[in-house]
């Protein structure tokens, strides 16, 4: 597994641990104001002096921190997260490169993307007619995330060759084992440890907007993080190379703990979106090998042992007898009650109940939509909203039903750059089918599925994560007459004794 597992990755896990341990330092110790500035003048240098290197900090940052605030602090009144913090010193020493004539924007690159153009129009619009129609410190609060596309001036400075290209695969890897580690050693700490040592922790990764931890009965417990979108397309690649002469071992092994961390989420999105994402990997193997009858069984084998593989990992850390614990009590769940969120059932309803407010906004301004901070009024069965308006009212301008919401803030335009984007990047992608890279573009496809479709009803496409991933994919996209040569490096390592025939032999 050297496409995932080398020195990139080892020092991704390690970069990982030092945004931890400093979040951690300045969240107990109020240290945030010097570490984000050390962060921020320490992207810029590395910014300047590797373009490339810089775009990993960002994109891994981006896998292990959902929402960006892992380390934050108010500088001159104007709050200022880790994420943003990246983010201006990437800018910044790349502006510094592009003055100095250090690094330079090629033409060609940004008149090849016409695609973002018209996202980076849309999300505009947005802009625009929000400013005009209300306070622009709510609209820039609400279309923020979009900013995080300026990030496609650095990469077009970078020369994507196929030693980065691999390295980004090592940085997804790092950043879908922490997730899956952290989710794994949640679960663990919150079967086992006393409730006077989980308050802190639970805090902690509720404050820095990191986990959301719910209670079950019987004392287990639901452990989300809005990022392990990346261990399901990280589970795609695994999924995907299938056949290409990679260890049954290492196949088991990845997918097990990414069907672990699909369990333990009990995220309906991310079911939703897993559907048609594994449904077109599957087909497009098939296509690929035309494997026969006894091959197709004894695959189904293989993922029926995956998934017993990953059932057996989460019963054994829950039911691991140290320290001594009994999942009978109530204890726990009693003591943390008030801190977690009420079972899905609540969540569904609530849910329900926005989309017809959501079309009613949508037919009032179909065209041009109401600008980013637009609110929607609507009954919610959430208890929190409900111990402050008891009769259930709640107007928020962060709603569900993600290609909806595009519609609203950003009229019809919105949702159509952001399909014309995903077919463009898929169609471009079709050209791996011809390499014996081709695992490679079915993977980074089936993200792409698995992203849109997951939008349907949580919106990731307007958040760094899901327009990070779609900025993930631009170094992949490769010309039509370089497609063969310029992804040779990544051909897997075969086992002894796996056949010769490469996963994409020109069919």
């Amino acid at each position: 597994m050297q496409q995932f597992f080398g020195k990139t990755f080892k020092e991704s896990i390690v970069m990982a641990a030092i945004l931890y341990g400093l979040g951690f330092l300045a969240y107990g110790w109020d240290m945030g104001t010097g570490i984000i500035l050390g962060l921020m003048f320490s992207s810029a240098f590395v910014a300047y002096k590797r373009l490339d290197r810089a775009m990993y900090l960002a994109f891994l940052e981006l896998f292990i921190n959902p929402h960006g605030v892992l380390i934050s602090a108010s500088i001159g009144g104007f709050p200022l997260s880790l994420r943003m913090a990246i983010f201006i010193g990437i800018l910044a020493g790349w502006g510094i490169g592009l003055l100095t004539r250090r690094y330079k924007l090629r033409r060609a690159d940004i008149v090849d993307q016409p695609h973002f153009g018209l996202l980076i129009l849309a999300a505009a619009m947005g802009l625009i007619i929000g400013t005009l129609s209300r306070d622009p410190s709510v609209v820039f609060a609400d279309g923020n995330a979009y900013l995080y596309l300026l990030y496609l001036l650095p990469m077009f400075s970078v020369r994507w060759g196929p030693q980065q290209r691999h390295d980004l695969l090592q940085v997804l890897a790092a950043g879908a084992v922490w997730v899956s580690g952290l989710s794994l050693v949640l679960l663990y700490a919150f079967s086992h440890l006393d409730a006077s040592l989980l308050t802190p922790l639970y805090e902690f990764f509720r404050d820095l907007r990191i986990a959301e931890i719910t209670a079950l009965e019987g004392g287990l417990y639901r452990v989300f993080i809005q990022s392990q979108i990346f261990v399901m397309l990280f589970g795609l690649m695994v999924l995907s190379m299938v056949g290409s002469g990679i260890r049954r071992s290492w196949l088991v092994g990845l997918g097990a703990l990414t069907f672990s961390i699909v369990l333990l989420s009990l995220s309906r999105s991310f079911w939703v979106g897993l559907t048609p994402a594994v449904i077109f990997t599957l087909w497009m193997l098939w296509r690929t090998h035309h494997p026969t009858t006894k091959q197709t069984f004894r695959y189904l084998g293989w993922v029926f042992i995956t998934k017993i593989v990953a059932v057996i990992g989460l019963v054994a850390i829950v039911l691991f007898p140290f320290p001594p614990q009994d999942l009978t009590s109530s204890a726990l769940v009693d003591s943390l009650k008030e801190r977690t969120t009420d079972s899905d059932d609540v969540a569904i309803s609530s849910r329900w109940k926005l989309l017809w407010p959501m079309l009613g906004e949508i037919s009032r301004s179909p065209l041009v939509g109401h600008g980013f901070g637009a609110t929607v009024t609507f009954q919610t069965d959430d208890p929190r909203a409900r111990a402050i308006n008891p009769d259930g009212t709640w107007t928020t301008y962060s709603m569900e039903w993600g290609w909806f919401e595009l519609w609203i803030k950003m009229g019809i335009i919105g949702p159509l750059a952001f399909l014309y984007a995903g077919w463009e990047l898929i169609r471009r992608l079709q050209r791996y089918r011809w390499t014996d890279q081709a695992w490679l573009g079915y993977a980074l496809t089936a993200g792409v599925i698995l992203l849109f479709a997951t939008h349907i009803f949580s919106p990731y496409l307007n958040h760094p994560i899901g327009l990070g991933y779609l900025l993930f994919v631009v170094p992949f996209i490769v010309n039509k007459k370089t497609a063969t040569a310029e992804v040779e490096e990544f051909v897997p390592a075969p086992v002894k004794g796996a056949p010769a025939k490469a996963l994409a032999s020109r069919q």
